[in-house]
């Protein structure tokens, strides 16, 4: 009883938060491309010299301005909508790849199988960090790079979940007497291996999503992302005006940890939830 409570708080706590960057990031979407701006020219925040720095709870600035003069908030609004648009389309691309390299290293011929073994054994030797920061320095600063640069580290996470977990599901008697009745391998994958890997699968997904932001703010704070709204080189900008204007790296430290917290709550709650011995 007592470990249901847990696992209920857990996943609660943790939905709570992400509901409410949710609802901030939807928010400040209506607002830049509907009310603020149009889907042609959407609405960002514009700096001014004349109002940097400005303390929060000042001349109506809520969290105060940057160094560029642009509402704090204004600016950790478009960060945010960056950061989960890219967390979940890295996750996406990942998921999908890992998946299926996971799948044919499990059950494909022995040449397929030797080779997606040694494919993701070969990236998990290096550090993901540095393989990002010299794919990122070949293909450029831009959305798209950094998507290519974290999807090539992030898939074999994936891939070595979908392996174990598959050959997990193969040895079971009634997947034995679907392939002796001969249902085909791509049939079994979507009609009985995938939806029994998949309860397993979005645990690492939601974990993954806050490995990815995380990533995603290191390269940004390199100077290598892929918007000026990264939250990475957001605080790169914050720590040049550290002792001048501390408000800034607190609120942008605050607001990126509210989020990591809010993901690895619910991660760990339905890893708790799925878990069979639970």
């Amino acid at each position: 009883m007592s470990t249901s409570k847990k696992i209920n708080k857990e996943i609660f706590f943790g939905s709570s938060i992400l509901g409410l960057y949710l609802f901030w990031a939807i928010g400040w979407f209506v607002y830049s491309y509907f009310i603020g701006g149009s889907f042609d020219e959407p609405f960002f925040p514009r700096s001014n010299i004349s109002t940097e720095l400005i303390s929060p709870f000042s001349e109506g600035y809520f969290l105060g301005t940057d160094l560029y003069g642009r509402s704090l908030f204004q600016v950790l609004s478009a960060g945010l909508c960056y950061s989960l648009g890219i967390g979940l389309t890295i996750s996406f691309f990942s998921a999908g790849i890992g998946i299926t390299i996971g799948y044919l290293s499990a059950v494909g011929p022995k040449f397929l199988r030797s080779f997606c073994d040694l494919t993701t054994n070969l990236i998990f030797i290096f550090p993901s960090i540095l393989i990002a920061i010299l794919v990122m320095s070949v293909s450029g600063q831009s959305f798209w790079g950094l998507v290519f640069a974290l999807v090539v580290t992030g898939w074999p996470g994936y891939a070595r979940i979908s392996r174990g977990e598959t050959l997990r599901v193969m040895s079971l008697t009634y997947v034995e007497s679907a392939k002796a009745v001969g249902v085909g391998p791509f049939r079994l994958f979507a009609k009985i291996v995938l939806p029994a890997i998949l309860p397993f699968l979005l645990v690492h997904i939601v974990l993954g999503i806050s490995g990815v932001i995380i990533s995603e703010a290191s390269l940004g704070f390199l100077g290598l992302g892929g918007s000026e709204y990264s939250w990475g080189a957001l605080l790169s900008n914050a720590k040049t005006v550290l002792l001048e204007a501390p408000f800034m790296g607190i609120v942008l430290s605050l607001s990126m940890a509210g989020l990591i917290i809010g993901l690895n709550l619910c991660g760990d709650g339905l890893r708790d939830y799925f878990d069979p011995k639970s």
